[in-house]
């Protein structure tokens, strides 16, 4: 998992580091809870009566929920929830449940999919839609995950590729 040596780096200065960001670079802070008990990933399980993704569930016995790239100044807007606040911000009926807010942006898991044996079972809700209009992110969670790391924070599910190919 890169969220394993992404924190390693993050806890050399205490939650800071350097990125380079459309501005240039910046100092960002990066705060990461400890891992999920047991018990909490059995609350979360017997809330849901359905098993989570394993790599979902790695994430959360490695660190239960962060913020990321967060302005040392002003905050951050970018949280990946702890087990209890996937259950405080769900449904138990919840077929599609929120495991992360990026910006007004949220990310789900949409268990129905995940169930069936989807791989790709994660979700974008972009700003104030209901979840109803989510999409579909074709993609697991560990992948997302790795992406917004390297892509430093930013929504790179926004950045538009146009491609040609010549026969």
């Amino acid at each position: 998992m890169l969220i394993k040596a992404f924190k390693e780096w993050s806890d050399q200065n205490e939650g800071q580091i350097e990125i380079l960001a459309p501005t240039g670079k910046t100092t960002v802070m990066n705060r990461f809870k400890p891992g999920a008990s047991k018990d909490k990933l059995k609350e979360l399980y017997e809330y849901f009566s359905v098993a989570l993704p394993p790599d979902y569930i790695s994430f959360l016995q490695f660190c239960n929920g962060a913020s990321l790239f967060e302005n040392p100044e002003y905050g951050g807007e970018s949280f990946l929830y702890s087990a209890q606040d996937v259950i405080h911000y769900n449904e138990a009926s919840d077929n599609k449940i929120v495991v992360a807010n990026i910006l007004d942006d949220r990310i789900l898991i949409d268990l129905e999919s995940w169930s069936s044996g989807d791989e790709k079972y994660l979700l974008l809700c972009e700003s104030l839609n209901p979840v109803d209009y989510a999409s579909r992110f074709y993609s697991n969670f560990e992948t997302w995950l790795d992406r917004f790391l390297i892509s430093q924070g930013e929504k790179f599910w926004y950045w538009k590729t146009e491609r040609s190919f010549e026969e």
